[in-house]
């Protein structure tokens, strides 16, 4: 071989090193998978724990969650990465797509999912502080009103109707009210549209011990919303639905009851409450303590059943603190 063909040949093998080692780089983060970010956040208040984890919306989505007390199992769809910025009250353990907390100690642990940013949200109640909320109901008689309904759709977020989330919260509420033994009324059973001075007039007919009415709203929070008369407005309202002042004589229970369902909201979900007093006339026109509540739009909260649970526990309890 002479030494033109071997120069030839050392350039040639030299040119397949360089293209294969250049595909080498340009193929490894094909094959390695990314790692999704989770940063995780917990706060300790003695009595509850709260554990945040904020991740990626399809991320937090589709992750399996298992809780065994004392132990949180979360296994995520891929690869992760979590951050935290001081030590955990807790041990954690890390097995691949697998996130395990272990608590110290039992206890009473819920779960549920926030959007907007995405968050995987853990409520823990520790064995040695039981809720000292009684589960004991005054009220004999309500009337629940699921918002909107039929062509009102109320509040959208995607394929997620307000009127269909206040429906099913109605329905469970009513439930469990119903195997308490006490007597309600849905003023929409399903979806259907129910005009406003039906529904004033669905409720006087009744004349309940409790009347509610449930909305979503398009804020992060809770409102609860009680009645308020300006003196000026009552002939108006009169007016408009032949009535006299009948909410004024429950006026001091209807604050009351705001400030029970308002209180139980705070222990379940542990934030803050918005109290207004306003002179809507489906509240100002019943005859029968009342509220309307806002729960935060579909936007930030996923309604799945682990959240509509905690929302029918926080009212149940609600009613029970009020009247006593």
């Amino acid at each position: 071989m002479d030494n033109k063909h071997l120069f030839l040949r050392k350039i040639a093998f030299l040119v397949f090193c360089i293209v294969f080692s250049i595909s080498c780089f340009a193929v490894a983060p094909l094959t390695a998978e990314n790692k999704t970010e989770v940063l995780m956040k917990f706060s300790d208040q003695g009595a509850k724990m709260r554990i945040v984890l904020e991740t990626d919306l399809v991320f937090a989505n589709t992750a399996k969650i298992t809780t065994s007390p004392p132990e949180i199992r979360i296994e995520f769809p891929g690869p992760f990465h979590i951050t935290y910025h001081r030590n955990p009250p807790f041990e954690m353990t890390l097995h691949d797509r697998v996130l395990i907390l272990t608590l110290k100690e039992k206890f009473d642990i819920r779960f549920f999912k926030l959007l907007s940013p995405a968050r995987l949200v853990f409520d823990i109640q520790r064995s040695g502080f039981p809720d000292s909320t009684p589960v004991h109901i005054i009220s004999n008689e309500f009337v629940l009103d699921a918002g909107h309904g039929g062509y009102d759709f109320g509040i959208t977020f995607g394929n997620v109707y307000e009127k269909d989330i206040v429906l099913s919260l109605s329905k469970a509420i009513s439930k469990v009210l119903l195997k308490m033994n006490k007597k309600v009324h849905l003023i929409r059973k399903v979806d259907q549209f129910v005009s406003l001075s039906d529904r004033v007039s669905f409720v006087n007919q009744k004349s309940p011990d409790i009347f509610i009415s449930m909305h979503t709203s398009l804020s992060q929070n809770i409102a609860v919303y009680s009645p308020k008369f300006d003196e000026l407005d009552i002939k108006d309202l009169t007016d408009i639905y032949a009535l006299t002042s009948r909410q004024k004589k429950f006026l001091w229970k209807s604050k009351a009851l705001s400030k029970s369902l308002g209180k139980s909201f705070e222990n379940e979900f542990g934030e803050n409450i918005v109290y207004r007093e306003l002179p809507l006339p489906l509240l100002n026109a019943v005859g029968a303590p009342c509220v309307l509540i806002e729960f935060p739009s579909p936007k930030y909260v996923l309604y799945d059943q682990q959240m509509q649970e905690r929302v029918v526990n926080a009212v149940i309890r609600g009613f029970a603190v009020y009247g006593q």
